[in-house]
């Protein structure tokens, strides 16, 4: 049970919207109807930490921010829409932004070890971050990563913290469709994801949305994921609450997609000195 918020854009572009999506994402987490209509009237908010990633891309240049706190986003309240990174002085940087706020799983450990996003390096040495909302099976996650994990570990942190080091088993300084689907065996409820995926010359962020099938609508209207485009070819992905309710939907953006269930865009930004930053998009499906 999580809210999440990501993007990817034009700094200048992205900080005319974020003011209103940041004061949609502290609300809908405060107080969650779909939540509540999921889960029962105890599980009305977002209260178990947030956290947020921040990569800042230009021409030859990468910047990197991240703040954690276990105390509800709807407490702290972040005052600054967007960070201000260095690189400003310079360019106007594409920016990849993370954003999640969490309401722990049933047994899941509730403690600063679990506040995502979560960051580790792949197998060739890439970083990688990612947030995730859902549940996913973490003693099936446990016994394969076995190799590499004790019991200390498994116990400290959540299923999503093992779904990270999975994931980084998975991949290298790239990360494709086969990677979510392969990830995709271990859901239990929902696997919507926020992903980047930091190299020398290139920087993939990934955002999409899938639910098992049978859960009750309920379920799945709470699971679901919206995306926006807007003029400049920015783009924004959220949870369903932030825009199904009119006291949380953003005013400036009126035009929001359902992502369709299994739904990811991989999004592919491309460093190379002195010359302008290539920026890809991509989707795919895990049932295709």
């Amino acid at each position: 049970m999580c809210r999440i918020l990501g993007s990817v854009g034009r700094y200048s572009e992205l900080r005319q919207y974020y003011s209103e999506l940041i004061k949609g994402l502290v609300g809908s987490s405060e107080y969650d109807p779909h939540a509540v209509r999921a889960f029962g009237a105890g599980r009305h908010s977002h209260r178990d930490g947030w956290g947020r990633a921040t990569i800042f891309v230009s021409s030859g240049r990468k910047a990197l921010y991240m703040y954690k706190s276990l105390s509800p986003i709807f407490v702290d309240k972040p005052n600054q829409p967007l960070p201000e990174p260095e690189l400003l002085k310079y360019c106007d940087p594409i920016t990849v932004d993370l954003i999640h706020a969490r309401a722990g799983s049933r047994g899941m450990p509730l403690n600063y070890f679990s506040v995502q996003p979560f960051e580790t390096q792949t197998r060739s040495g890439s970083r990688l971050i990612l947030m995730h909302n859902g549940s996913v099976d973490k003693d099936r996650l446990a016994k394969d990563l076995s190799h590499r994990l004790s019991d200390e570990v498994i116990e400290k942190y959540s299923d999503t913290y093992l779904l990270t080091l999975r994931l980084a088993d998975l991949i290298g300084n790239d990360v494709s469709i086969s990677a979510i689907r392969e990830l995709s065996k271990y859901t239990k409820t929902a696997l919507n994801l926020g992903i980047a995926v930091i190299s020398e010359d290139l920087v993939i962020a990934v955002f999409g949305s899938s639910y098992r099938k049978q859960l009750p609508s309920e379920h799945r209207t709470y699971y679901k994921m919206y995306s926006a485009r807007v003029s400049g070819g920015s783009i924004i992905f959220t949870s369903s609450t932030l825009v199904d309710f009119n006291e949380y939907r953003p005013k400036s953006l009126s035009k929001w997609d359902e992502l369709p269930n299994g739904t990811y865009y991989f999004i592919k930004i491309k460093i190379k000195p002195e010359e302008e930053t290539q920026v890809l998009v991509e989707k795919h499906s895990i049932y295709s």
